[in-house]
């Protein structure tokens, strides 16, 4: 298929042809929300291809990988028919082609600058698509993630090697999300949506920090953030 000035493929064997057909679907509406609300898609390819792997998907620059059972229909993954994770899998590494790509930032000792704004995002291309129910079953699950440790006040800036046992996915992936959602309550939506616009511009093949992330946001709502990011992201 075609988005704009990009070509996207979408690979798999010949008996997931329909899964592959889901998959290309997924990438493009994705890319097209993305486009919208961020900037375009800096490359002329962008691929998706079905791999055996431990992970749901790995996101590299202009490819990205995708758990191969995902791709059949008959499979329940995570206790989610695997259409369902299909969609949300496509849609998260989509989003890193501008938030890890991009815009850059240190996966190991800052994982949230990523992975919990990718995360935020993959929610607004749940809106896009499928409206406020849509994006409402995916804030739910974020919950549910951040469950998993019964919802502590741990903080979603650490490096990886800082959280234990299921605290990584439970923080980063789960509470991290929730926090990009009370900075938008915070800032204001349409201030907070121009200033994530921004900082994919302004860092555009460049590496981000939490502090540029937060100097910047501030810079965008003329207010004082320090609170709100002790709060949730900094370390006690």
């Amino acid at each position: 298929e075609r988005v704009g000035g990009t070509t996207v493929n979408s690979y798999a064997f010949p008996e997931r042809a329909d899964g592959a057909g889901l998959a290309l679907q997924f990438a493009t509406d994705a890319l097209e929300s993305y486009n919208a609300r961020f900037g375009l898609y800096p490359y002329t390819e962008f691929d998706v291809v079905s791999t055996p792997m431990l992970a749901l998907g790995m996101e590299y620059p202009g490819v990205v990988a995708i758990a191969l059972n995902l791709y059949d229909p008959k499979e329940e993954v995570r206790g989610f028919p695997s259409q369902v994770m299909l969609e949300g899998t496509v849609a998260h590494e989509v989003a890193h082609q501008w938030f890890y790509n991009a815009v850059g930032n240190d996966q190991v000792d800052e994982p949230w600058l990523d992975e919990a704004i990718v995360q935020y995002v993959t929610g607004l291309y749940h809106l896009d698509v499928g409206g406020e129910r849509a994006a409402q079953g995916w804030r739910d699950g974020l919950y549910y993630r951040w469950d998993r440790v019964e919802r502590a006040d741990i903080p979603i800036g650490m490096p990886v090697r800082a959280y234990t046992g299921g605290e990584y996915g439970a923080i980063v992936y789960g509470r991290g999300p929730l926090f990009v959602e009370a900075l938008a309550k915070e800032m204001g939506q349409e201030t907070f949506d121009e200033f994530l616009r921004d900082y994919y511009t302004s860092h555009k093949w460049g590496i981000g920090t939490s502090d540029a992330f937060r100097q910047l946001a501030e810079h965008h709502c003329q207010c004082d953030l320090t609170a709100l990011f002790e709060e949730w992201v900094y370390e006690k």
